[in-house]
């Protein structure tokens, strides 16, 4: 199940490229589950390295 845009564009941990997106907890690439928001990364997940979703800290809300 899909539940919308990926929270990741809001994650302060966020790294993007023109090749691929990343982040602290993924270097070598976003999972698609958590991607394409079918897994919210709120709790830990495999490979994680012990990081989760943290609100960007410029973003409103």
């Amino acid at each position: 199940m899909i539940i919308g845009p990926s929270e990741c564009y809001d994650c302060r941990h966020l790294r993007q490229d023109s090749h691929k997106v990343t982040c602290a907890a993924f270097p070598d690439g976003i999972p698609v589950e958590i991607l394409k928001s079918r897994i919210l990364h709120r709790e830990p997940f495999p490979g994680d390295h012990g990081i989760q979703f943290e609100p960007r800290l410029d973003k409103p809300g």
